[in-house]
């Protein structure tokens, strides 16, 4: 929630959640002048991203209300560590774990516009949300996401390895600025993954190995056959439903059946490939293409409308296989 100034006086000369994500990303240097008064904080009141997320703060418990069930309320005040004076942390709001519980749970108020997954904005504010943790002495987060399209919830637990590591490095930070020596940024240190799901190398899967391979081997082919698709898409007249073409006669088949493709325009103008025969009653009014009288009609070669890159979005090209050969 937005802080009054007696809190923010209070976060000044101690470190807060947002102060623990910069000294664990390694922007120690600026931190460092603005904890010892070298220079002011920046100010955020015309920071459009930061605005908005204070704007729609108070959105968030009605959200988080309807996922749990449970009761979301603003916390009540800036809390101090119990062992380090100087960290200091003021949670967003407060909701609890179980129905009509004690409120044991951190909830982070975040508004995302871009296009970053739940678990990245995880991964970014972990060290924001773990300090919170530690410093309110609660094991359990909720990291509260609202985006123009939606809402979502990712549980932050407490990871006792990365509050030790946070701790330690919070208090190696704040040793300069009691003893007024400037630091060096140091190295970043991320965040865990926060991404559902295992990570497998399956180089030792026979036929995930062997399709792997084939896929690998014959890419260059499969890209050629999709811009010969979108190209011949392009070339599709503009007053034809289907065009096809016979490619040759099927081998083994002594009737003179011939194989081929052809696309079909949708009543919405969609086109769509597919081999083999068109439909017998299409067949049936198939006319001859021959060149356009007009004079001024241009006519285009593959080689003219592949550099164009024309037919690119027209339709996507299906799967399905018609017939294997046409009825003569």
């Amino acid at each position: 929630m937005a802080i009054t100034q007696a809190q923010r006086d209070l976060r000044a000369g101690r470190i807060g959640s947002s102060d623990a994500t910069r000294i664990m990303a390694g922007d120690w240097l600026s931190l460092w002048r603005e904890k010892t008064g070298r220079v002011e904080p920046e100010t955020l009141d015309l920071v459009a991203a930061v605005q908005i997320g204070i704007a729609t703060e108070h959105l968030h418990p009605r959200f988080v209300t309807h996922a749990t069930g449970r009761a979301c309320v603003a916390a009540p005040d800036t809390y101090r560590h119990a062992d380090h004076d100087w960290m200091v942390a003021h949670p967003d709001f407060l909701t609890s774990s179980v129905t009509d519980g004690a409120l044991d749970t951190i909830v982070e108020a975040k508004f995302n516009s871009g296009f970053q997954s739940d678990a990245d904005l995880a991964r970014r504010y972990h060290w924001q949300v773990q300090h919170q943790l530690e410093v309110v002495g609660l094991d359990r987060a909720l990291l509260s996401i609202l985006r123009p399209t939606g809402h979502s919830l990712v549980i932050v637990d407490r990871r006792p390895d990365d509050v030790e590591r946070l701790v330690e490095t919070l208090e190696a930070f704040w040793w300069h600025v009691v003893n007024d020596v400037e630091p060096a940024d140091p190295l970043p240190m991320e965040g865990p993954s926060y991404e559902n799901g295992r990570v497998l190398d399956m180089g030792r899967h026979n036929r995930f190995r062997t399709l792997a391979d084939r896929l690998v081997a014959n890419r260059a082919a499969a890209l050629e056959v999709r811009e010969d698709e979108a190209a011949l898409k392009a070339l599709m007249p503009d007053d034809a439903r289907i065009a096809f073409v016979a490619t040759g006669q099927v081998d083994g088949q002594p009737d003179g059946r011939t194989a081929g493709l052809y696309l079909a325009r949708d009543r919405e103008g969609r086109l769509s490939l597919r081999y083999g025969a068109p439909p017998r009653r299409a067949l049936a009014d198939a006319q001859s293409w021959g060149p356009s009288a007009d004079p001024n009609a241009a006519e285009f070669s593959l080689d003219a409308v592949l550099t164009a890159g024309w037919g690119e979005g027209r339709a996507e090209t299906f799967g399905q296989e018609g017939p294997k050969a046409w009825d003569a």
